[in-house]
């Protein structure tokens, strides 16, 4: 049977690209339309101000460049050590349950989220 962590981790951004939808609709005004360069210049640099900070999330602190990579890199050496540990319990016949969750809760963190994203785009 399917664990819960799965399941929240399969619905959870389904739920919170809901909940957006649900603000979006009936709290924020329409879209945004700038009537001046000037107002869509700064629409666009708030834009930028915001992928900056997203992209130096969890790097602020003031370390050696080799810490910094290692940091940056942990996310994707922890989601190949647990895919390649699923993928070799499953090869080997040792089904677990909680492995076969936890790979599932990282496939759908690595592909599902994008999906997603690119799905509620072509619309």
């Amino acid at each position: 049977m399917f664990d819960p962590v799965t399941i929240a981790a399969a619905l959870g951004p389904l739920a919170v690209d809901l909940g957006k939808s649900l603000i979006s609709r009936f709290i924020a005004p329409d879209v945004f339309k700038p009537a001046t360069i000037d107002d869509y210049v700064k629409m666009r640099s708030l834009d930028l101000d915001m992928f900056k900070a997203m992209n130096e999330a969890g790097g602020a602190n003031q370390s050696y460049p080799w810490v910094e990579a290692i940091v940056r890199m942990q996310r994707p050496f922890v989601a190949a050590i647990v895919l390649g540990t699923w993928a070799f319990m499953t090869m080997s016949g040792q089904s677990s349950d909680t492995v076969n969750n936890f790979a599932a809760a990282i496939g759908f963190y690595l592909f599902g989220d994008r999906t997603l994203f690119y799905t509620r785009k072509q619309k």
